[in-house]
């Protein structure tokens, strides 16, 4: 069975930082963590990249899109 975790975020910075946490600590790791952010401007994208060497993270950037487009986007 794969696991993949999708979450769509925008100017979330250390907010997401508990889910990612709450994520490397499973005892069943995800296979893959698809973030779609919607055009952050604050250091969300820089904060996302630390994460990247302890989970297989993609982060799609779609600026102006919203919740349910940045999902289908990231399930496509």
């Amino acid at each position: 069975m794969k696991i993949s975790v999708i979450a769509t975020i925008k100017n979330e910075g250390e907010a997401i930082r508990p889910l990612l946490d709450s994520l490397i600590q499973q005892t069943c790791f995800p296979d893959e963590v698809v973030i779609c952010d919607g055009g952050s401007t604050d250091d969300t994208l820089e904060f996302l990249e630390e994460y990247k060497q302890w989970l297989p993270l993609r982060v799609i950037v779609v600026p102006g899109s919203n919740i349910s487009q940045g999902r289908n986007r990231a399930i496509a």
